[in-house]
């Protein structure tokens, strides 16, 4: 009986055919996940005052990997859009995204000086954020738990009624203790002592300026005293929230110059300029990009 044997050439040709199978059919899986991780980072957000959100927020149509930690926006009741800082949440009140800045305030604190719990505002909003010119970030600080003996100068008491149906007394001021208590206290502190516990939170300046504004003083022994604003003027400070700025640096323009979306690797945290191909590590392959040095308004090739 006579054997065939197969040309070397069939062998290689059945080999390429495999493979040119294979890649082929994986291939539009391939460019099918790129397009749509591009077509998701080109989706901005949209919440009431909040429009066109892009780079770096991300949530609600926008993956996790179109926007960097800290960056998190949620929409309550379709109107109000929510901001999320290390799992602080926040109400945002006004948003420019030309000029980077958007107002913000606490949502726990929300028409309210009670929240459920009392926890300072979180200091990773400074690493992701910076504070307009316009916000005091620490002269309004809150006193809980605090005794009945006497109400320190320039301040104002309030209560709060807990689910056991206790009630806590509080104070708010404006200054550093140091500065609003006479100047023959020894020990400043001293006020404070009996309280438990405070929280200090941002406001504007125009607000705090609104919670020292009063048309009466009271005279006492030591010194005239300006009396503080009622509790609702307090509330309403809070309302009125604080200012936030944010920055993008020019990797991400460049990477929107080339025809790309910018995004981060969930895996390493590395940004990502994810393209109608594929993602790259800076900018659409292929593209010549120029964009404008900030330093030195030259105009830069990369």
């Amino acid at each position: 009986m006579m054997h065939r044997h197969r040309h070397p050439f069939w062998d290689l040709s059945l080999c390429f055919l495999i493979a040119t199978t294979l890649i082929l059919i994986r291939a539009p899986t391939t460019r099918g996940a790129d397009a749509a991780s591009y077509s998701n980072c080109s989706s901005t957000i949209q919440c009431g005052v909040l429009q066109n959100a892009s780079y770096p927020f991300w949530g609600l149509s926008r993956a996790s990997y179109c926007g960097v930690p800290n960056f998190e926006l949620t929409c309550q009741d379709n109107t109000t859009p929510l901001l999320n800082i290390s799992s602080q949440i926040y109400r945002v009140l006004r948003f420019n995204d030309t000029s980077r800045t958007m107002t913000v305030a606490r949502n726990d604190y929300w028409g309210t000086i009670c929240p459920p719990s009392y926890v300072n505002t979180t200091q990773a909003i400074t690493s992701s954020f910076t504070y307009t010119s316009d916000t005091v970030a620490s002269n309004l600080t809150l006193y809980y738990g605090c005794g009945t003996n006497s109400t320190p100068a320039n301040s104002i008491q309030f209560n709060c009624d807990t689910t056991k149906g206790n009630s806590v007394i509080g104070y708010v001021i404006t200054k550093k203790v140091t500065d609003i208590l006479p100047t023959n206290s020894t020990t400043p502190a001293t006020y404070f002592t009996e309280c438990t516990t405070s929280v200090v939170l941002p406001a504007n300046l125009s607000a705090i300026q609104e919670i020292e504004s009063s048309p009466t003083t009271e005279s006492t022994s030591q010194q005239s005293v300006v009396l503080p604003a009622d509790v609702t003027t307090v509330e309403s400070a809070i309302d009125e929230g604080f200012g936030l700025q944010w920055t993008v640096d020019n990797q991400c323009n460049r990477c929107l110059v080339s025809g790309g979306q910018c995004g981060r690797d969930n895996s390493s945290g590395d940004f990502t300029c994810y393209c109608k191909d594929k993602p790259y590590s800076s900018t659409c392959s292929g593209m010549s990009v120029f964009i404008l040095d900030f330093a030195s308004n030259i105009p830069m090739m990369i």
